[in-house]
């Protein structure tokens, strides 16, 4: 069974490496989180010259850890080898690279999509998982990429290249009871947000702007104790399992009573514990969506999401990697959602990639 998995996985990564380079070496493949794009583009790099300028960017410093570590397991070697973040391409505007990797493709800024088109090269792989319609026309239209490939999450899965999921959308009404401190007048959570989207409904009915107060109204739904409470009622009906949470603040992160890894606070040997599969919970905040494998891991808690189908998906799949001594492994992934129409219409945006029958309210 294990051999049949691996083989397919490898036919699959060398079909699409030849994709890429049958189609003038200039394009996207968008390949479903967990399927192993490095591998595919050693799979490139390996029928390319030896030492070509190479640049591959990525949105978080983490991901090259992973790229040095599978070029290591590869034994690829390449001396004119250049690594950078999205955030500092512009630095690299002035050199000429044979071919520039795009990681993480679809996370690239309106200022980032601007620098790429400074960049002297040759060749472009664009390289995603979650690439929704709105992102892909943006990178056609300013980039000129075309999406040369598409291994879709369900056909992984049937495949036996990524495991199967169930998501569980847990629905809990905005505390009502405790009083909280919103610019000196003390009300509940749900009060505040009321009182937001009253505001709001008046504004868009003059045609003003109401951005800011949008913004506000999120924060009650980051900051909500309700959420919180819940999810801390997931971790302890799941106390002697691995679970990774997904938090939308260090304040929540930090009030759920387990190990937490995020800017303001959390030992970095923690989160690279827990990603080799040691400990059973930990919370993050902005980190460790993209680009880590954990293991073993098919638990995740969704505390708080957006509406960018790109950012849920990414999470989603943190437990999705196929654990060869567990074939038969299936995620589990919990999202906790209010049950606000505001946050509801988020979720339903957010939750385009994944199987509507795969979902299930709670």
């Amino acid at each position: 069974m294990a051999k049949k998995e691996i083989s397919l996985r490898d036919k699959r990564q060398a079909e699409f490496a030849q994709v890429f380079l049958d189609h003038g070496e200039f394009g996207i493949l968008n390949l479903c989180p967990r399927f192993g794009k490095i591998f595919t583009t050693i799979n490139i790099l390996e029928k390319m010259d030896k030492d070509i300028n190479i640049l591959i960017a990525y949105p978080d410093i983490k991901i090259k850890n992973a790229w040095e570590e599978h070029f290591v397991l590869r034994k690829y070697k390449n001396s004119n080898m250049t690594y950078t973040t999205h955030m500092s391409l512009k630095k690299h505007t002035g050199g000429v690279f044979d071919l520039v990797v795009l990681d993480e493709i679809h996370l690239l800024s309106e200022a980032q999509i601007e620098a790429v088109k400074e960049l002297k090269c040759v060749s472009v792989l664009g390289l995603t998982g979650t690439l929704s319609s709105q992102t892909e026309h943006i990178l056609g239209t300013e980039l000129k990429l075309p999406v040369l490939a598409t291994y879709s999450i369900e056909q992984a899965i049937q495949e036996g290249v990524v495991t199967d999921y169930e998501i569980t959308v847990v629905g809990v009404p905005l505390d009502n009871v405790v009083k909280n401190n919103y610019k000196g007048k003390l009300k509940t959570e749900k009060q505040q947000f009321d009182a937001y989207g009253w505001v709001i409904d008046q504004l868009e009915r003059t045609g003003k702007s109401t951005m800011f107060l949008r913004l506000a109204r999120m924060r009650v739904i980051q900051n909500s104790i309700a959420k919180m409470h819940k999810t801390q009622a997931l971790l302890k009906a799941h106390k002697k399992e691995r679970v990774l949470v997904f938090c939308g603040l260090t304040k929540i992160a930090d009030s759920l009573g387990i190990p937490v890894y995020h800017s303001k606070a959390g030992d970095k040997q923690i989160f690279e514990d827990f990603a080799t599969g040691k400990g059973n919970h930990l919370a993050v905040v902005k980190i460790g969506n993209t680009g880590v494998t954990y293991k073993p891991l098919n638990r995740v808690i969704i505390n708080y999401f957006d509406s960018n189908a790109e950012n849920l998906a990414q999470k989603i799949n943190r437990c999705m990697a196929m654990e060869y001594n567990t074939p038969d492994k299936k995620a589990h992934v919990y999202i906790v959602c209010s049950t606000e129409d505001v946050e509801r219409k988020w979720l339903r945006k957010a939750l385009e990639f994944f199987d509507k029958s795969k979902i299930k309210y709670v």
